[in-house]
């Protein structure tokens, strides 16, 4: 595995087509966060089509399982990984994290009330902050407390500004 390159993984699964949401670290970075992070999460469909995308975005970067490094590159196809709850993939740019669901819901569930943002210059829905802070909370991991409690302040920092969540830190033309 190469060095993490967050955008261009970004760019991958948009230009092809993937339906994503930005979740994890990243998420938490694009509400302000200032957490350091060494992967991309991210929600996503576990159905055929969306699949499919994404074996077409990674096709390239020689993805591989991260959790068994012995097996051959990622040599399923979609019909196989829609039975999978979650992908674990070292990629050439790096680790990326693709979730069936996160303790809060599914991609479904959670798609509504995402926040369309540009990161890296790649226009893709986040995690709302809400949603976000109830995850970081759900998951109750002791390296997502301090993460959670930033979150909550940056919301309530938010709300005495009277700045809906998720846009104070875009510039004009919605880019973080």
């Amino acid at each position: 595995m190469g060095q993490q390159n967050t955008p261009a993984l970004l760019r991958a699964l948009a230009d092809a087509g993937v339906g994503f949401i930005v979740v994890g670290g990243v998420a938490a970075i694009a509400h302000g966060g200032a957490t350091f992070t060494r992967d991309l999460d991210v929600l996503a469909r576990f159905d055929v089509p969306n699949l499919k995308c994404v074996l077409a975005a990674l096709r390239n970067v020689h993805p591989r399982f991260a959790l068994h490094p012995d097996r051959p590159a990622l040599d399923r196809g979609a019909e196989e990984l829609a039975s999978f709850r979650n992908l674990y993939l070292t990629t050439d740019l790096g680790r990326l994290d693709i979730l069936g669901a996160i303790p809060n819901g599914s991609f479904d569930d959670l798609a509504p009330t995402a926040v369309k943002m540009t990161l890296a210059g790649v226009e893709c829905l986040v995690l709302g902050l809400d949603a976000l802070i109830d995850s970081k909370a759900l998951l109750g991991r002791d390296k997502d407390k301090p993460v959670e409690a930033e979150l909550r302040a940056i919301r309530d920092r938010l709300a005495a500004a009277g700045t809906p969540a998720g846009e104070a830190l875009t510039d004009e033309d919605g880019s973080v």
